[in-house]
């Protein structure tokens, strides 16, 4: 996907208006993409594949803190206003709170009774032509090997219910720069992160679905379709089943008590695991 400077940057009128990032994010980009840039090395393959314009809907796996920079330079280097749907307490933290409203990102609100309105948000976003970036897993990969999860239905009921095309997106090599728990990144040699954006698709229900069976079918499909991806970056093949994260001891998305959780992470590493990736020491 070629795109010129203008448009790369947010220049001018060189995007249409469903494109445009903002203020808060065109000044952000100034630091933190040529900063992005030293510490990860991005390899993107397959960028041509994402909506030039039109409501759109990217997934990708989580692996780390670092992710939303990295999804948000692949989005903005290829101009398209990086808009994620972001867990409602970080728009409590002093400054960044402000900054995330500032830059349009949508919260949402898990487990209450507000749960609903990041949906609505999102479904106004698509109406205007917008691409929204979202993490069907809802949290930081937990499967041993780091493959994608079993994702949360939200995805798959905007693109059900708006006709906004699904676009699979894997990344991998996020968790090594920046491990989960590091305050911060760790670069080195050979740590790169490398991209790839699948084939945009939209999806239906099936005559014999109600609601909820085709939020399942799609949700199941959609991470499949990333793991493929992911597969494709490692040279491995994916699980036949993903992980289901709904079972594990230490649940941080919904609050779940972290029993067990120290034990798991010893026992990866008696095993013979890199403390840092989840991957054993010879891959």
């Amino acid at each position: 996907m070629s795109v010129s400077p203008a448009r790369s940057w947010d220049l001018g009128t060189s995007r249409a208006p469903a494109r445009r990032a903002g203020l808060v994010v065109g000044l952000a980009q100034l630091p933190l993409r040529p900063l992005m840039s030293l510490l990860a090395r991005p390899v993107w393959i397959g960028a041509e594949n994402l909506p030039a314009e039109g409501a759109a809907i990217g997934c990708g796996n989580h692996l780390g803190p670092i992710d939303a920079f990295l999804y948000g330079q692949l989005l903005q280097a290829h101009g398209i206003a990086p808009r994620f749907l972001a867990k409602e307490a970080m728009f409590r933290v002093p400054v960044l709170g402000a900054l995330l409203h500032g830059a349009r990102q949508i919260p949402v609100h898990r487990g209450t009774s507000r749960g609903g309105d990041a949906l609505d948000s999102a479904r106004e976003a698509l109406g205007r032509g917008e691409m929204l970036m979202i993490f069907p897993e809802g949290t930081y990969s937990r499967d041993p090997e780091l493959w994608p999860m079993q994702g949360l239905l939200g995805a798959a009921r905007l693109a059900l219910d708006t006709g906004a095309p699904l676009v699979p997106i894997a990344s991998w090599g996020g968790r090594r720069l920046w491990p989960v728990g590091s305050p911060f990144p760790r670069p080195g040699p050979g740590r790169r992160v490398v991209m790839r954006v699948g084939t945009p698709y939209t999806v239906a229900r099936r005559d014999d679905e109600t609601p909820q069976t085709a939020a399942r079918r799609v949700t199941a499909d959609l991470m499949t379709r990333i793991a493929a991806l992911l597969g494709e970056i490692r040279g491995q093949e994916p699980p036949s089943v993903l992980h289901d994260g709904r079972t594990d001891g230490h649940r941080p998305e919904v609050g779940a008590p972290q029993r067990g959780y120290r034990a798991v992470r010893q026992t990866w590493h008696r095993g013979g695991r890199d403390a840092e990736t989840g991957m054993t020491q010879r891959s």
